[in-house]
């Protein structure tokens, strides 16, 4: 394997077209590089949320800090998320440092998505010997922030999850020993601890490998499933059951979105990509029909069709927002770094493929302001806090449960993750959870509850019509609104009256 280069090779000196090219290659490879670690650092230490549901991250991690379980029978009081626990330990650590907050949540999915770019740039550097083709590879990530929902840098589980698998597929690249193998397994591990869809994304070049470079392949799965087992079961254990209830049979008996069946591929990949998705598809009829260099794309294209794969059965489920697009997103920022490497030292080839990469990122650009918290973003949640301060007694904000901690009002589940649990078709968690909720009010002396409309009041009737009133106006006059995902807004105030 040649050194890693800038194009073109050392030694040759390169025409003014070809140098012109490289530089403008650089130029706009780094662009969304350097936008997006703008809007992540005038975001990292915005005290509300990022999108609606990152509060209840903060509250798993507290949960890690104040050494409780995340895995309990569901109440509501807290009820678990459908996660593997390794992001919220690293938080919860991490918080030891800096207090709990969203700050250090933020701080590891700001870090984990720059090793993701980091790991993406090295993978095609190393393959194609070329420095530039790797730049296009985290460049081209880099510029998905938005279209995966403004998701790289908030307080949730994909960018450090997104970071392991690709760590994993880079080392399984160069592994050559028994022990190589091991230490793949353990980084897929590790990835699978952070998120489950990882062994879904992981899977075609583990199988690839145990059957073409066996030293290394088998002994990876082998690694991969004892630590699976050996921890489901000891969390299991420890959890009286429910660490496999929300990390497995929740999920499995939830609803399908089968619009996504097509619209994955034709809405959420072709519509945004179709200029690299025609240089990929060329450069691999290119790569089959002859040796290039005597490089085999095998490995990095099952490694890619798992990346797609885990999404896709991501964005089947119900409940999946554009965040679980992010691993299709880098395969094909992976594949398109590829395809630049291989075929760009000819200089009319790196024509067309710089081109193709400038209409590319043209389709991706967004308004950055859009994405950074105003100050009238901050106004609005100050008044808010301030707001429930002046409540009597425990207040339920049934979406933004942080909130309410962080006003001194009690602790509460999150309004998604009970959603979860009842649309789910086991009733393992279902059942204690709808007894909770039926005299919840009472049996935890609620005064007050904050709505984001009256589509949650299903939540808690009857006794929300029974016990509260409806306040005329809203809780703020101002709206908080988080900057991605759903957008909505703690507004009604039922105040108790009986």
């Amino acid at each position: 394997m040649e050194s890693a280069t800038l194009d073109p090779p050392r030694g040759r000196k390169a025409r003014p077209t070809a140098q012109a090219l490289t530089a403008l290659t650089l130029i706009a490879a780094a662009a969304p590089i350097a936008i997006y670690l703008w809007v992540a650092l005038h975001r990292v230490g915005y005290p509300y949320e990022l999108d609606w549901m990152e509060g209840g991250s903060v509250e798993l991690a507290g949960r890690v800090l104040s050494g409780h379980s995340l895995y309990t029978q569901p109440s509501v009081m807290f009820v678990g998320w459908t996660y593997t626990p390794l992001y919220y330990w690293i938080s919860a650590a991490v918080a030891k440092l800096t207090g709990l907050g969203f700050l250090p949540l933020r701080l590891v999915s700001l870090i984990a998505s720059l090793v993701a770019m980091a790991t993406l740039a090295w993978m095609v550097a190393r393959e194609t010997g070329s420095r530039v083709a790797g730049l296009v590879a985290a460049g081209l990530f880099a510029a998905t922030f938005k279209i995966s929902g403004a998701w790289f840098d908030t307080g949730r589980v994909d960018s450090l999850f997104l970071a392991l698998t690709l760590l994993a597929l880079a080392w399984g690249r160069s592994a050559r020993s028994m022990r190589g193998g091991i230490a793949l397994g353990v980084l897929a591990f590790l990835a699978f601890f952070t998120k489950q869809s990882a062994l879904l994304a992981l899977l075609p070049a583990l199988v690839y490998l145990a059957l073409t470079r066996r030293r290394v392949g088998v002994p990876a799965l082998v690694t991969l499933a004892a630590l699976t087992v050996g921890s489901t079961l000891a969390l299991g254990s420890a959890s009286g059951g429910w660490y496999g209830y929300y990390v497995f049979t929740e999920l499995l008996h939830q609803p399908v979105a089968t619009p996504l069946w097509t619209g994955f591929w034709t809405g959420d990949i072709l519509d945004h990509f179709w200029p690299l998705v025609i240089l990929i598809v060329a450069g691999g009829a290119v790569l089959t029909s002859r040796k290039t260099e005597g490089r085999k794309p095998t490995y990095y294209a099952l490694a890619a069709a798992g990346l797609l794969g885990s999404a896709w059965v991501s964005r089947l489920h119900t409940g999946g927002y554009l965040n679980v697009l992010i691993p299709a997103y880098a395969a094909i920022a992976l594949l398109a770094g590829l395809t630049y490497g291989t075929f760009a030292r000819n200089t009319p080839a790196r024509a067309l493929l710089t081109a193709a990469l400038l209409l590319q990122l043209a389709l991706l650009v967004y308004p950055i302001g859009a994405q950074i918290p105003t100050a009238a973003d901050r106004a609005a949640g100050a008044e808010l806090i301030a707001r429930l301060k002046t409540l009597r007694g425990p207040v339920l904000v049934l979406r933004h449960p942080w909130y309410a901690t962080l006003a001194g009002k009690g602790t509460f589940a999150q309004e998604e993750a009970i959603g979860d649990v009842l649309r789910s078709s086991s009733n393992k968690g279902a059942r204690p959870l709808r007894a909770s909720l039926e005299h919840a009010l009472n049996r935890y002396h609620v005064q007050a509850v904050v709505l984001d409309g009256t589509f949650d009041t299903h939540f808690l009737e009857p006794e929300l019509a029974r016990y509260f009133r409806l306040q005329r106006r809203p809780i703020t006059p101002s709206r908080l609104y988080p900057l991605t995902d759903v957008r909505t807004s703690p507004t009604l105030l039922y105040r108790r009256v009986h």
